[in-house]
C-alpha cells in the first residue's frame, strides 16, 4: 500500500507544425527528412527541421478514487488468516475518503518528423512524488449494526518511478496563421513498489494562432482539452508493509477494539440471559465481539510481516482545460509553457526544445 498507487510523469508532446508561409513561394529543403518535405517546401510550407530533443519539468496533480484493493499474507491465499483479511480488510471497511497523488520531475522526449504533418516521439522521464491517502474504516454486523468506527487516518507515503512511452502528434493549418494539433501517448512507469509497470494513456487536442515576433522569432498561443487514464485494467500488484504505508494503523486500532470490547462485556454483565428481550442484546454483543476479535486477529497479522497487495484505481476526473504558449527563438530553439486545470487535477509544464536537420 505504499503508495497505493504510482501516477505516471506522463510525457507531452511539444507543439509543432507546418503551415503555408505567405512570404515565400518556394524553397529547397536539403534534408531527406520529413518524407514529402521537399515536396512542401516547393509549395511554400514552412516546416520544422527534422529531428527535436526536448527537456521539460512536468508536475501533476490528480484526485484518485481507489476501486478495489485486497491483501494477503505469504504463499497460501487460502489461509484462516488470509480469509479473515479478505473478510475484514476490504476497501468498504477502509472507507477511502481521500487520495491525492503528486508528481513531479524532468521529461525528456526525442521526436521526428517522418512526414511534414506526422511526428513520432519517444518519451523518457524520471519521477518523484507522494500519495497522501486518508480512510476512516468502519466495520458492521450482518444486522448493519455498527461494531467499531475509527478516526480518520492519513497517510504520506513519498515514491520515485521510471518512465517510459511512445506518442504521435498530427498537425494541420486550419486559417491563415490557426492551426490545430492533435497528439496522444502511452506510457509505462516502473517502480520498485510494482511487480509489474503501471499503464497511463493520454489524448489532447489544441486549436492557437501564431504571431510573429521578428523575422525570425514567433510566439504560438494556444487552448485545448487533454484526457488522461490508467489503462491496466487488471490493477497493480506489490509487496508492502502495513506499518510503513500506514503507520498509525496500529496504534489507532488496537487500543480501540480493546476498548470496545471491554465496554460490550461490561453490557453483558449488566443484561439477564433469562429474559427475552435482554438475551437478544447479549447476542448482538456477543455478535460484535466475535467481529472485533477477527478484526483484531486481522490486522495483528498485516502489522506483524510484509503484506501483497492488489489495488485497481482510477483518476475522479479525466478531463482537463489546457493552454500554453510555444516561443520559437529560431529555427533550433523554442521555449514552452503549459497549465492544465480540471476539478481535482492540476498539470504544468515547462521546457525547452533543440531542433537540427541532416
Amino acid at each position: 500500500m505504499k503508495t497505493l498507487l504510482v501516477i505516471v510523469l506522463v510525457g507531452i508532446s511539444t507543439l509543432s507544425y507546418g503551415q503555408i508561409d505567405t512570404t515565400r513561394i518556394g524553397y529547397e529543403w536539403p534534408y531527406s527528412m520529413p518524407i514529402l518535405g521537399k515536396k512542401a517546401a516547393e509549395r511554400g510550407y514552412k516546416i520544422q527541421l527534422p529531428y527535436g530533443l526536448n527537456v521539460n519539468y512536468v508536475y501533476n496533480r490528480m484526485d484518485l478514487a481507489i476501486t478495489s484493493f485486497g491483501m494477503t499474507i505469504g504463499d497460501d491465499p487460502n489461509s484462516n488468516l488470509n480469509q479473515l483479511i479478505s473478510e475484514y480488510v476490504t476497501t468498504e471497511t477502509l472507507n477511502f475518503t481521500n487520495t491525492i497523488a503528486k508528481t513531479s520531475g524532468m521529461n525528456l522526449r526525442a521526436d521526428v518528423w517522418v512526414l511534414p504533418f506526422l511526428n513520432f516521439y519517444g518519451i523518457y522521464s524520471n519521477s518523484t512524488g507522494s500519495t497522501h491517502v486518508a480512510l476512516q474504516p468502519q466495520w458492521f454486523d450482518d444486522q448493519g449494526n455498527l461494531v467499531l468506527s475509527l478516526p480518520q487516518i492519513t497517510s504520506d507515503v513519498s515514491f520515485s518511478a521510471n518512465t517510459y512511452g511512445l506518442g504521435t502528434t498530427v498537425v494541420g493549418k486550419l486559417y491563415k496563421d490557426y492551426f490545430f494539433s492533435i497528439d496522444a501517448n502511452l506510457t509505462w512507469s516502473h517502480s520498485e513498489l510494482l511487480n509489474k509497470p503501471a499503464k497511463f494513456g493520454v489524448v489532447s487536442a489544441r486549436i492557437g494562432d501564431r504571431i510573429k515576433l521578428g523575422k525570425k522569432s514567433m510566439i504560438a498561443l494556444y487552448v485545448g482539452g487533454m484526457y488522461r487514464g490508467f489503462l491496466d485494467n487488471d490493477g497493480n500488484f506489490g509487496a508492502i508493509g502495513i506499518q510503513t504505508a500506514l503507520p498509525e494503523i496500529g496504534s489507532r486500532i488496537f487500543p480501540e477494539i480493546d476498548r470496545r470490547i471491554q465496554a460490550n462485556n461490561d453490557a453483558i454483565a449488566e443484561l439477564d440471559p433469562n429474559k427475552p428481550l435482554e438475551n437478544e442484546k447479549i447476542k448482538v454483543l456477543e455478535q460484535k465481539n466475535e467481529i472485533l476479535g477477527n478484526i483484531n486477529t486481522a490486522f495483528e497479522g498485516l502489522v506483524s510481516s510484509d503484506v501483497n497487495y492488489g489495488i485497481k484505481k482510477d483518476i475522479v476526473n479525466h478531463w482537463s482545460v489546457q493552454f500554453g504558449f510555444n516561443l520559437e527563438i529560431n529555427q533550433n530553439l523554442t521555449a514552452r509553457g503549459e497549465f492544465g486545470k480540471g476539478h481535482g487535477n492540476d498539470f504544468v509544464l515547462m521546457g525547452i526544445q533543440y531542433r537540427l536537420g541532416f
